[in-house]
């Protein structure tokens, strides 16, 4: 193709589908920056002079601060309030995880576990707001030390592009994780990412389908994903 026009003509003709899995492959390969919305704003953004924080103090913030937030290699992120359909998605997810992986050493969290992890030597955390973390090791503290092994995010309009640009980019890095899967508000929609397959997008796109969450055995209706959403 040599043409601005033939290309359009091509993706014109593109089924539903294979369109998400194209926008999945360019907001990945090629750092487009699609479902524009206004980034977030690091935290001391309005000071004279912005600083990078180190992990230790983004820490302290955390701990002393009412709200949440997100740390990218020195920067600091609020999160914002999520929707009722984000929650309602994000609940779904999470119970039927939970009462699957029951008597597994796997747990299930539902946004308000911090999960760290190093990226190309940054210090990353992030809330996702349904993972699976697995492992029955005990740390230091006496805490089960978590691998995350499956990673979900309630794609919003207003996180769309760090969901499915940075954070699909940054989460391959954890050695151990082994399925990524965005699952869109409105319209409905679902992107599996596997590792065994090289993080191709696949895409479902209809109420009928099923979601194949090989990392943990589960298969579940994307009817009952979206249910109670209004």
């Amino acid at each position: 193709m040599s043409t601005l026009r033939e290309v359009e003509q091509a993706v014109a003709a593109l089924s539903p589908r294979q369109r998400t899995e194209l926008l999945d492959w360019m907001a990945v390969n090629l750092n487009a920056g699609l479902v524009v919305a206004e980034p977030p704003v690091p935290y001391g953004a309005a000071a004279p002079e912005r600083r990078l924080f180190t992990f230790e103090e983004y820490l302290e913030i955390e701990r002393t601060s009412p709200l949440r937030h997100e740390y990218v290699g020195g920067e600091i992120f609020s999160m914002g309030e999520p929707r009722q359909a984000h929650e309602i998605i994000a609940m779904n997810l999470a119970a039927a995880l939970h009462a699957h992986l029951r008597g597994r050493p796997c747990r299930t969290y539902a946004g308000g576990r911090r999960l760290h992890f190093k990226c190309r030597g940054d210090d990353i955390a992030y809330y996702p707001d349904v993972w699976v973390g697995c492992g029955d090791t005990r740390n230091a503290k006496g805490e089960l030390d978590d691998e995350a092994r499956l990673v979900i995010e309630v794609v919003s309009p207003s996180t769309a592009r760090i969901d499915r640009r940075e954070k699909a980019i940054n989460y391959r890095e954890i050695a151990s994780l082994e399925e990524l899967v965005l699952v869109a508000q409105k319209p409905a929609g679902i992107v599996l990412h596997r590792r065994a397959e090289h993080w191709a997008p696949i895409s479902l796109d209809s109420a009928r389908g099923v979601l194949e969450l090989r990392s943990v055995e589960l298969t579940l209706p994307v009817s009952r994903i979206y249910e109670g959403v209004p």
